[in-house]
């Protein structure tokens, strides 16, 4: 599967993602910069969650690359 940002079509060359080279998800990565809307209501609301807790939330991604959709 692809990355994150491929996947969302997100262009922020800011995020960390875009200068990882190891084959790791956004969820386990801190401080990415999720262009996700649902994500980011999902942070705000639950401010003290894991990380992976809030994308399994709200992102399509992670449940796509999980295998659960």
């Amino acid at each position: 599967m692809e990355q994150c940002y491929e996947y969302l079509g997100c262009h922020n060359v800011d995020c960390p993602m875009y200068r990882l080279k190891a084959p790791m998800r956004c969820w386990e990565v801190e401080d990415t910069l999720c262009n996700n809307h649902g994500i980011e209501l999902e942070r705000s609301s639950h401010p003290y969650a894991k990380k992976e807790d809030v994308c399994a939330l709200g992102c399509i991604y992670y449940h796509e690359a999980k295998g659960r959709v």
